[in-house]
Formats: structure tokens, sequence, C-alpha cells
């Protein structure tokens, strides 16, 4: 009888032990000092531009639009920081820089402009082009606890600004210098999302704009030495620019 009493205790002790052992294995709520990197997938748009032709006659612009709607695909990185037991930080950006290398024109076989079959066609000049973006974006969030252990909802705000740029030039005579586009945007937007903590180490998370605000700038100076000619837009986003997280916390 004792050893039946002492083998049921001990296995007892043993399930209470295991028990505590699963439930501090599945305390995943983020707590300060926590640190977090994620891949954010989502659909919008930050800024476009392009380098205007040099000899246009005319010039006319329209400022670009931050929006989701564009249905874009939208790439980024993000770090976050939990500097208190409810609140984190958060910055997220991307970078992007392309050339393309400048090929001098191949004058070809046609005598004064006229083209004869048999002649050799001329190649025009290739530009050179330099290609520069990036955004930045800093916030703030609060988690807040649901009635599934793993799920925690969060909402806060954040303040972003992008930037893009293109510089064009070319071994021609209608290329006085460099041609520049540039354009550039500020957004403020309230955000609210969901995160799931897979375990400690691993967690998926999805996150909308409910209201956001930006505004955008689109520059262009055909020559070196004129004036820009400057296009500027204001846009009110309701439930914009949804995302996909998938990251890991240490």
């Amino acid at each position: 009888m004792l050893k039946r009493v002492l083998t049921i205790a001990i296995i007892m002790t043993g399930s209470v032990l295991l028990a505590n052992a699963q439930e501090k294995q599945e305390d995943v709520t983020p707590k300060k000092g926590d640190k977090a990197v994620s891949l954010n997938l989502g659909v919008g748009s930050f800024v476009g531009m392009e380098a205007p032709a040099p000899n246009l006659s005319s010039y006319n612009i329209s400022a670009p639009q931050t929006s989701w709607f564009d249905k874009q695909l939208s790439l980024n990185f993000e770090f976050k920081w939990m500097f208190a037991e409810k609140w984190a930080l958060k910055a997220m950006g991307g970078f992007s820089f392309k050339n393309n290398p400048e090929y001098k024109a191949v004058p070809g076989s046609s005598t004064e402009g006229k083209f004869e079959e048999g002649d050799v066609p001329d190649y025009k000049f290739v530009t050179s082009k330099d290609n520069l973006k990036y955004s930045v974006v800093l916030g703030a969030e609060r988690y807040v606890k649901t009635k599934y252990n793993k799920l925690f909802f969060r909402y806060g705000g954040e303040f972003g600004f992008s930037y893009g740029r293109q510089t064009a030039k070319a071994d021609d005579e209608s290329y006085l210098g460099k041609s520049v586009g540039e354009a550039f945007g500020y957004r403020v937007a309230g955000v609210t999302g969901f995160d799931y903590f897979v375990s400690k180490a691993f967690f998926i998370s999805i996150e909308i704009r409910p209201l956001a605000y930006d505004y955008t700038v689109y520059n262009i100076r055909p020559q070196v030495g004129l004036k820009l000619l400057s296009s500027d837009r204001h846009g009110i986003d309701f439930l914009s620019n949804p995302m996909l997280k998938i990251g890991f916390r240490f």
C-alpha cells in the first residue's frame, strides 16, 4: 500500500512539475527589454520619380500619391524594442540604389540623314542614370493581452519619410548638365494589429493603418541652371497599407 501511495505521489508530483514547465514554456508575453526583427510584406507605394528629357519645349508634372490602393508589393525590414512592459519602439525602412551606365552614340552609314536599303542604322546614345530610393518609419505601439495565450493585440502610431531621386546624363549636345527628377513624402498614421507567437522566438503578425495622412512633393529640373518645377499632393487614407510580418524575438 505504501509503495502504491508513493508511486501515485511521485506520478502526481511529476505531472504537476511537467504542467508547470509547459505553462512556463507557453508564456510568450512580450517583456521589457525584448528585441525583435521582422520581414514586412504588404501592398502600397512610396515615391516614384523620373529624370525628364532635357530638350522638350514644355514640361508638366503631377505629384505622386502614396496609397496601398495602387496594389504594388512593398517589402521592408523592421526592428522593435520593448522599452517598457507594454510599450515598444519600432524602426523600419529600406534602401535601393541602381545605376545605368552611359553608352556613346555610334553613327551608321547613312548620308545626310538619308537612310537607304543596305545602310547601317545609327545607334543613339544610352543615357547614364542613377536611381536612389529609401524610406524610414519610426513609431511606438502598446501591447494588450487577449483571451488567447499566444495572441496579442497592439495599437500605436508612426511617422514615415520616403525619398527618391533619379539623375540622367549623356554625352550629347541636348544634355547641358544633369537632368534631375526627385520626389519625397511624409506620412503620419495610426497602426493596429495582432501578433501571434508560435514560440518565444518566432511570431507572425498582421496589421493595418485605420487612418493615415500623407504629403508628397515631386520636383524636376531638365537642365542645370533652370528653376525647379514642383508639384505637391495631400492625401488621407482609411484602412490602408495592410501588412503581413514574419519575425524573430531575441
